[in-house]
Formats: C-alpha cells, sequence, structure tokens
C-alpha cells in the first residue's frame, strides 16, 4: 500500500484488459465510481458499465478489491495491538468522560472477543456431534 491506497496492480490481469480497462479496475476499486473510473480511463460511463458486464473485466475487478480488502484487512489487525494501548492509557486520563469513553470501548472489544471464542467452540462442538453422530450405528427395530 502506498499513500493510503491499495497496491490493486497485482490482481490486474495484464494480458486479458487493455490499460484502460486495467486503470478502471484500479480506479474502481479504490473509488467505488463508475464516473471516477471512466474518467481515469478516459473514457465514458457507458463504456465503463459494459466492461462490467465482461468476464475478464469482472473477474479482475473482483480480484483487485478482494487483494485490496486483504490488505485493508492486515493496516486494521496490525493497528490493533496500539490502539488497545491506546484506551488503556486513556483510562488513566484526568478527564472522567475520556476514561468512561475508554472503558465503554474496551468492555465492547472483549465482548465481541468472547463472543467469537464462543461461537468458534460452538462451531467445534457441533462439528464433534457430527462427526460422533455418522459414526454411531443406528438400531434398528429388527436389532432390538
Amino acid at each position: 500500500m502506498s499513500a493510503g491506497r491499495p497496491d490493486v496492480t497485482v490482481a490486474v490481469r495484464s494480458g486479458e484488459l487493455s490499460p484502460a480497462q486495467g486503470l478502471a479496475v484500479r480506479t474502481l476499486v479504490v473509488s467505488g465510481s463508475v464516473t471516477e473510473a471512466a474518467q481515469a480511463a478516459k473514457v465514458t460511463e457507458r463504456t465503463v458499465r459494459r466492461w462490467l458486464h465482461t468476464a475478464a473485466f469482472t473477474m479482475s475487478y473482483r480480484a483487485a478489491a478482494r487483494q485490496a480488502s486483504s490488505e485493508a484487512t492486515s493496516a486494521l489487525l496490525a493497528a490493533q495491538h496500539e490502539a488497545v494501548r491506546t484506551l488503556v492509557a486513556a483510562l488513566r486520563d484526568a478527564t472522567p468522560a475520556v476514561r468512561v469513553r475508554a472503558a465503554r470501548a474496551l468492555l465492547e472489544v472483549g465482548r465481541h472477543a468472547a463472543d467469537d471464542d464462543m461461537d468458534e467452540r460452538l462451531t467445534e462442538l457441533e462439528r464433534e456431534v457430527t462427526t460422533w453422530r455418522d459414526q454411531t450405528p443406528t438400531l434398528s427395530v429388527v436389532d432390538a
């Protein structure tokens, strides 16, 4: 990533798209605007909309969007520790309102983390029950 914008060039398939289409894909991913994509590619909005109905353009656009999303997620995850340190430091702020907001934010994040953990544990239990059920022979009326 550079200057706050995702580097989506890898996802644009150079052999399948024209340079204008590649530019439109990158602009769509960054701005989300057909108008801006058309301006960047020096084509009409109608042309960009038509491109959006072609397989190669759509596949490149989706791949670029997935890559940009992955990069954004990585950046968020990398900033988590600093965010927690900032909130913990705010708990010692002189202003009661700041301390309360920091405490509420930490409690909310903690609740979400606990919910995520509970969801993972429940999913694992469901998987184990399904495996156990599938491996356990059932008795028929004749066997009883």
